[in-house]
């Protein structure tokens, strides 16, 4: 991993030794200094840790370069960026939403990387290719993965001895026995969040559909969720341990760091989350220890010898068309997505999206990571990224939750209802 340098707060800089010769432009003399403005939605915890010191390296290495940070709350990122961006202005570079994507490729609002990837100037060999294809609209290469994260089960040990479950969960079948185990009792054996659009896509459901080989769109991007019967069976398992009334009350708008509230005070024993779950849980309670205490195991498979799955996400990088300054803005994107970078970027953050990411220091050595490390690999993103993917995910949500949550009515007739209003949206 990169040592990182100890500099002054950036925008104090003042390296102005030399600038970048081949691209300064013909009216810009040899020692002006190009000023890229970078975006990012992190908060400081992440931006101080992550991005911030990885681009005081770059200043240093590239002394005719200075980098403005422009920080937005992530609620307001992609309104402020857009709204720039359709003005002829915004950011040089910086973080683009996955989901967004296909939104950002529409509007003209992303530069092609394409020939930095031909020339070497951008490497992505040590990429996750499912997730630099994320990044492909088209047939043009428009992003780069810079994050990702994958959903795997939490497993307080304890209560599924307590309720005389042996072993942790493998298969859906042995998932649904547990839960079981917890009904007519004050523990809840398992527990979903279903607070926003995109709960049953990604954190519900999405998982188990990517396990099972099932679709919400098909890599054309058109419905395909019914008649798919991967996804049928996926949300079928969430409506029978439903039925078994081991849930929690009020499952129609359960955020989920209630959710971890309820582990960690040890009345839930299951549930799907990401690594940002662990500092939820250690935040409720200074009693539960990982690995006495509780585990983290891959996503159950439908069935046993399957390969585990899940439902990833994460944040990608791209160059914005309006960039007066396109070659020192890929230099800057080429130092960020360096593997070694990656890696530092991510250590407070997600995980590095490289095929080797989780075996290097911290993830490598923490045991935490390893379910994680068994289902990256066959992560994926559980709606094909298309223009309007919020509103895709929101029709999925609104269509499959009362399926769900109300046992006996019909997956498939919730599932046919979503594809026609999928079909509608994506006309």
């Amino acid at each position: 991993m990169r040592v990182r340098k100890q500099v002054t707060v950036l925008g104090t800089l003042a390296l102005v030794s030399a600038s970048l010769a081949a691209c300064g432009g013909e009216n810009e003399s040899s020692d002006e200094i190009v000023t890229l403005t970078y975006a990012t939605p992190v908060v400081d915890e992440i931006l101080e840790t992550g991005e911030r010191p990885l681009i005081e390296e770059f200043e240093a290495a590239h002394p005719g370069i200075e980098v403005e940070i422009e920080q937005t709350p992530f609620a307001e990122y992609n309104t402020k960026l857009t709204t720039e961006m359709r003005g002829g202005g915004g950011p040089d570079l910086g973080r683009v939403n996955h989901t967004d994507i296909q939104m950002y490729a529409a509007a003209g609002f992303l530069r092609p990387l394409d020939d930095l990837v031909a020339d070497g100037t951008l490497a992505t060999d040590r990429l996750i290719s499912g997730l630099v294809d994320v990044g492909q609209v088209e047939g043009a290469q428009l992003t780069l993965p810079l994050t990702t994260d994958a959903r795997v089960l939490y497993v307080n040990l304890g209560l599924l001895e307590e309720a005389g479950v042996n072993a942790t969960p493998q298969t859906w079948d042995e998932l649904l026995e547990a839960v079981q185990a917890f009904a007519g009792t004050d523990i809840y054996g398992y527990g979903f969040p279903t607070d926003n659009d995109y709960s049953l896509a990604y954190e519900a459901a999405g998982p188990y559909i990517n396990t099972a080989g099932g679709d919400i769109l098909d890599a054309d991007g058109r419905p395909a969720a019914s008649g798919n019967p991967g996804t049928a069976d996926a949300l079928t398992l969430l409506q029978d341990i439903v039925a078994t009334g081991a849930v929690p009350p009020g499952l129609d708008n359960i955020p989920g760091d209630t959710l971890s509230q309820l582990f960690a005070q040890q009345e839930l024993a299951m549930m799907l989350g990401g690594p940002w779950v662990r500092s939820q849980i250690e935040s409720y309670s200074d009693d539960l220890v990982y690995g006495e205490d509780w585990i983290t195991a891959p996503v159950p498979v439908q069935e046993a010898g399957d390969a585990s799955s899940s439902a990833a996400g994460g944040w990608q990088i791209g160059m914005f068309e309006a960039t007066e300054h396109p070659e020192e803005a890929a230099a800057l994107l080429a130092w960020l997505t360096e593997p070694e970078n990656l890696q530092a970027l991510n250590v407070d953050e997600a995980f590095p999206p490289t095929t080797d990411g989780l075996e290097v220091a911290p993830w490598g050595e923490d045991e935490f990571y390893s379910a994680f490390a068994e289902v990256l690999p066959n992560a994926q993103v559980p709606i094909t990224p298309v223009a309007r993917v919020a509103e895709i995910a929101a029709a999925f949500e609104s269509s499959l939750e009362p399926a769900v949550i109300q046992p006996g009515n019909s997956i498939e007739e919730a599932l046919a209802a979503f594809d026609a209003s999928a079909e509608e949206i994506l006309q």
